[in-house]
C-alpha cells in the first residue's frame, strides 16, 4: 500500500478539482492523498475535501524551505516554484505526519484516465518512463555525488513517480556525507548550473535522480512497465480511450 502526494501551486488551482476526481478514481491500492497547497484555502473543504478523511491538505509552510529560500541561492524567477516543488517530493516523508513509506507523487496537471496500478502482486514498485535526454539534469547530478549517472537509456521524467522513503534517505544521505555541513536540499540548488539559474532553463530533475539511482541500486525489486501517455494541450477525454494519464499543462491552457 502507499499513499499520493500531490504538490498544488497557484498555477494548477484552476483544474484541480477534475485532477484530484481522476486520481481517486483511477489510481489503484493508495490509502490516503496529500495535498501539498501553497494555500489550503485553495483547496475546497480545508483539511479534507469533501468530507473524505483519507484526503488531507498540508500546507507548503510545513517544510523548512520554500521559493524564497531557492531565490537565494538562484535569484527572484519564475523558475523558483518548480525547484522548490521538487524538493517536496524529495522530503515529503520528513514533514507529512504519518504517509507511508511508500508514497506515489503525480504532478497537479498530471490527470489519469484509466485504472492504473503502480505495485505488482507481489509488492514490486513499477515505473513507467519517458525518452527524453537533458545532459544538464545530469551533470547536476554528478555535482553532488559522482556515485549518481544516467545509467538507463530511458527518463523518469513522466510526472510521477513513486517515492520509497528509505531508498529516498540514501540518496539524501549519500549527499550530505560527501557534502559536510550542508544540507540536501541546499547542495541540491547550489549545484544548479549558474547559467542556467535565473529561470533561463531547466538545471535539475528530482524525478531523474531517484529513477537512475533505483536502476543502479534496485533493479531487481521494481519492475518497469510502459504506460499509454502524452501532454496535452486541451481537454480533449474521447481521444484518450486508449491512455493511462495524460499532462495538461497550465501554460497550454
Amino acid at each position: 500500500m502507499f499513499d499520493v502526494v500531490i504538490p498544488l501551486g497557484p498555477n494548477d488551482v484552476k483544474h484541480f478539482g477534475k485532477q484530484l476526481e481522476h486520481t481517486r478514481k483511477y489510481v489503484i491500492g493508495y490509502r490516503r492523498i496529500y495535498i501539498v497547497a501553497f494555500d489550503p484555502d485553495a483547496v475546497n473543504g480545508g483539511n479534507s475535501v469533501n468530507g473524505d478523511d483519507s484526503i488531507i491538505v498540508v500546507p507548503e509552510s510545513v517544510f523548512p524551505f520554500s521559493k524564497n529560500t531557492v531565490s537565494v541561492y538562484h535569484g527572484a524567477n519564475s523558475r523558483n516554484g518548480w525547484y522548490f516543488q521538487q524538493l517536496l517530493k524529495m522530503y515529503a516523508w520528513a514533514y507529512l505526519d504519518g504517509l507511508l513509506d511508500r508514497y506515489l507523487v503525480v504532478d497537479a496537471d498530471t490527470f489519469f484516465v484509466n485504472p492504473t496500478r503502480f505495485e505488482t502482486s507481489d509488492g514490486k514498485c513499477l515505473y513507467n518512463f519517458a525518452r527524453e535526454y537533458h545532459v544538464p539534469y545530469f551533470k547536476h547530478m554528478a555535482r553532488m555525488s559522482p556515485i549518481f549517472t544516467r545509467t538507463y537509456e530511458l527518463s523518469g521524467i513522466c510526472h510521477h513517480m513513486l517515492f520509497e522513503t528509505g531508498v529516498v534517505k540514501e540518496i539524501i544521505g549519500l549527499v550530505e556525507a560527501i557534502n559536510k555541513g550542508k544540507r540536501f536540499w541546499e547542495v541540491f540548488l547550489e549545484c544548479v548550473d549558474v547559467g542556467l539559474r535565473h529561470g533561463i532553463g531547466s538545471g535539475a530533475s528530482e524525478y531523474e535522480l531517484y529513477f537512475h539511482y533505483i536502476m543502479k541500486t534496485r533493479l531487481d525489486d521494481i519492475e518497469i512497465r510502459e504506460l499509454v501517455w502524452n501532454n496535452v494541450a486541451e481537454w480533449t477525454p474521447d481521444k484518450w480511450i486508449e491512455h493511462d494519464y495524460v499532462a495538461w499543462h497550465h501554460y497550454d491552457q
